[in-house]
């Protein structure tokens, strides 16, 4: 279960066949459907009491538009509470229920099949078959009685569509996906906690608050992280392992490029002393996240490490990114829980590592030298734990808007759909503090943007840059880092530490881990970083960088070399008549072939125009001789070298041969 708002609907279901009469006071309009899982090897429907006394099913069928589920029996759901009806026996991860199946206890199921595609599923009222309650997915019938607007989307396998409003709209928007088997956390119930905190950077403290922190365990170490094969972590875990620690730690089991070969090799080693590693996998139709993105390590139930970086050596040493050590026995077991709730081995998708990988052999693994860097100062601060899926949008969505100050947001990625502010996000969120008068700043990574002009964060930034006054820049680096893989918002005098990127699989599918810690001191450390990266603003300079230039393909035009003041908007006339045609600090454009007037008009945020006019040569695909063309002004120049050389080389001959 994923979250329940305000319902209280436990997935222990204890409703029980019983022979009565249906209670006296019941409302119709209190019966709802409140799961739906379609795809995989059987479909499942559950139904919610919301009443104060228990209703009798056998008032009641459901209905897909082609087939019926009837009860022909008394079937008693008791208030507050559900029941599951399923089509066959279910997989072992469907758990923590009682299910009637079809053909059991009365229920006579007739052309009742629930397309993976889409389909529409009734809960009507057996006397007058009017629908009591209505649930339309995919590309099912959306003008079905008791449906309004839009249909949900489609559910995959192994996912089910679970009632997460505590009123009944008769929209999608009363709906979420979920899978069985994650956790329910609340903000409410994950607490909050006075601790010491000790906030660091990455890469300047190539990641020593970690090491100072791993260092110190005397019992128990649990890691879980997308990735995991910096040697030098790998080989203090070994030095902890032969001092008696227990070492368990969890993976993702399919991270983005597949899994390192370093990391299984590793593994296989701290496997091979003593460690527990586990893998997040799904077995083909289950897993209870899309990805276990979490950064994260609980020390001795007392200290608990949280990074945006992957714990590797490149992203400790070459990343941009913020991390944090909380110390806090209360904070801390907390986060413990939540790891056993992950990695528990009943669980159909935490597999062994020899499970996965049975004959990979260990590396080589030098001795630990302990590290000797600079200490970090700590700071008293009151931290919550935020959980993805279980809360962290919702969470976020409170702090940005009751936001007075500033919020600061140095994001690897940001979804471009975002960008359109009638959907809820971060981003509208940000652009209505913004119109409220805050200081909204927005840092966002390119350095793995490409150049086909497609929708990425530097369009993203293009798009939102100036809206309502809010800031937006892009970042491609800097002297003494490369990716900006950070994912952390400072909203007034509080910060998150964040595996969280702007998307909404981050925040709706994976599991993540961020820490709300509230602090000025802290909030202020690292918003010093945060305005270090975010630069001076500059004078109104414009440079075009033109790439391509064949007909038939992408023309990219990038001004992101430029430096331009804070709120200054990009477009671009690519027909020389004053017409903006295209947006955004970089382009991509199929130019005819042909010689093109063009113009950059860039406006900065008080309005001021600036125009920087330059032409384009597009070349036919089958003739480039032309590009030669830009460099023969530069032939005077080779044949003076040329013929320099050719003197030395006549004079040296000459001395050679008297």
């Amino acid at each position: 279960m994923n979250r329940i708002t305000a319902i209280i609907c436990v997935f222990a279901l204890i409703a029980v066949p019983c022979i009565s009469h249906d209670a006296q006071g019941a409302n119709d309009d209190a019966v709802w459907l409140y799961e739906v899982m379609p795809a995989g090897s059987f479909e499942a429907v559950t139904i919610f009491n919301a009443n104060s006394v228990k209703i009798n099913l056998k008032n009641y069928y459901l209905d897909d538009g082609e087939g019926t589920v009837r009860f022909t029996s008394d079937l008693f759901i008791d208030a507050k509470q559900c029941v599951t009806i399923a089509s066959a026996a279910p997989e072992p991860w469907f758990t923590g229920r009682t299910v009637y199946l079809f053909g059991t206890y009365g229920i006579v199921a007739k052309s009742f099949i629930l397309a993976d595609a889409g389909d529409e599923v009734a809960l009507k009222k057996a006397s007058n078959n009017q629908a009591i309650d209505t649930f339309v997915y995919g590309n099912g019938d959306t003008k079905a009685q008791g449906w309004k607007g839009d249909a949900f989307g489609r559910i995959p396998a192994g996912k089910m569509a679970v009632r997460s409003s505590a009123f009944d709209t008769d929209t999608a928007n009363d709906w979420s996906i979920s899978v069985i088997g994650r956790t329910g956390e609340t903000a409410t119930s994950s607490g909050q906690y006075d601790s010491m905190v000790t906030p660091f950077v990455f890469p300047d403290s190539r990641g020593d608050p970690v090491f100072r922190a791993l260092e110190k365990a005397k019992t128990e170490v649990l890691i879980s992280v997308y990735l995991l094969d910096h040697r030098e972590i790998v080989s203090l875990l070994m030095m902890l392992l032969s001092k008696g620690v227990t070492v368990v730690i969890l993976l993702e089991g399919s991270p983005a490029g597949g899994v390192p070969d370093t990391e299984i090799r590793y593994m296989t080693a701290l496997h091979e002393k003593g460690a527990s590693i586990f893998i997040m996998k799904g077995n083909g139709v289950y897993k209870r996240y899309d990805l276990n993105h979490s950064k994260y390590a609980v020390i001795d139930s007392g200290t608990t490490v949280i990074t945006s970086e992957n714990w590797r050596e490149g992203s400790f040493n070459g990343n941009r990114g913020w991390g944090a050590v909380v110390d806090d026995r209360e904070y801390s077991e907390y986060m413990r829980k939540i790891f056993l709730a992950d990695c528990d081995p009943s669980r159909y998708d935490v597999f062994p590592l020899k499970e996965i990988y049975p004959s990979a052999a260990p590396i080589s693994v030098p001795s630990y030298n302990m590290r000797t860097g600079q200490d970090h100062e700590a700071f008293p601060a009151s931290v919550r734990p935020v959980l993805s899926p279980d809360f962290s949008f919702e969470h976020l969505k409170k702090e940005m808007l009751s936001a007075s100050d500033r919020i600061y947001a140095e994001q690897m990625s940001i979804q471009y759909a975002w960008t359109d502010i009638s959907m809820q996000s971060p981003v509208s969120w940000s652009l209505t503090a913004a119109g409220n008068g805050v200081d909204v700043r927005i840092l966002a990574d390119v350095t793995f943007d490409t150049d086909n002009g497609g929708a990425n964060n530097y369009t993203a930034v293009s798009v939102i840059n100036g809206t309502n006054g809010l800031q937006a820049r892009t970042i491609n680096g800097s002297d003494t880092f490369g990716l900006t893989h950070n994912k952390g918002v400072i909203i007034d005098d509080t910060v998150w530490v964040s595996s969280i990127n702007w998307s909404n699989a981050a925040f709706t599918n994976n599991r993540e881990v961020a820490v709300q810690i509230s602090s000025k001191d802290v909030a202020d450390y690292f918003a010093s970083y945060f305005l270090l990266d975010w630069g001076d603003d500059a004078e109104m300079h414009l440079i075009v960088d033109v790439r391509g230039g064949v007909a038939g393909e992408a023309t990219v035009l990038d001004a992101s070399s430029s430096s331009f003041p804070a709120g200054t908007m990009f477009g671009w006339d690519l027909n020389g008549d004053g017409i903006v045609d295209r947006t955004g600090i970089k382009i991509a454009a199929a130019l005819p072939e042909g010689t093109h007037c063009c113009a950059l008009i860039a406006t900065d945020g008080s309005g001021v125009m600036y125009v920087y006019e330059f032409t384009v040569t597009v070349h036919s695909k089958d003739n480039n001789s032309d590009l030669f063309e830009p460099y023969i002004k530069y032939a005077p120049i080779l044949a003076i070298m040329l013929a320099i050389f050719a003197a030395a080389v006549i004079r040296r001959m000459r001395g050679r041969y008297g």
